[in-house]
C-alpha cells in the first residue's frame, strides 16, 4: 500500500481532544501510545524544535502530535534530498520513524542545515 493511501485511511479528527479514544481510532496513535512515555515526549520535543508541533510535551496523542508526525514525514524527503524516506505505509516503518524522531536521528534535516559536508550537491 502506498504511503498516501495509508495516510488517507487515517481519520483526521482535528477537533477532538487528545484522548486515548482518539489514539485507538488512529493507527498512528495506536503505535505512538505503545512507545514508552519518555520516547513519546522526546518525539514531541523534536517535532517542536523543528516547528512541526506547538502543543504541550505531555506524551499524549492528539491532533497536534498527529499533524506534526505527518508533516515531518512529508518534509524530510524534500529537505534531505531523498536521503530520508519515512515509510508510514506499515507498522514497522511508523515505529522506526517515531523512534528515530525521538532519538534525534533526523535533526539535521528537520531544523538543521543538513549534512555539513554536502557541498550543495
Amino acid at each position: 500500500m502506498q504511503r498516501r493511501h495509508f495516510l488517507a485511511m487515517i481519520p483526521f479528527g482535528l477537533g477532538l481532544a487528545a484522548t486515548g479514544a482518539m489514539a485507538q481510532d488512529d493507527p498512528l496513535g495506536v503505535i505512538f501510545m505503545q512507545l514508552p512515555a519518555k520516547t513519546r515526549r522526546d518525539l514531541q520535543e523534536e517535532l517542536s524544535f523543528g516547528g512541526f508541533y506547538q502543543g504541550a510535551l505531555d506524551a499524549a496523542w492528539g491532533p497536534g502530535t498527529r499533524r506534526g508526525v505527518i508533516e515531518a514525514a512529508q518534509f524530510l524527503p524534500q529537505n534531505s534530498r531523498g536521503r530520508v524516506q519515512p515509510d508510514l505505509s506499515h507498522v514497522r516503518g511508523v515505529q522506526t520513524f517515531m523512534t528515530g524522531l525521538a532519538r534525534k536521528e533526523y535533526s539535521a534535516w528537520l531544523y538543521g542545515e543538513g549534512e555539513e559536508n554536502d557541498m550543495g550537491q
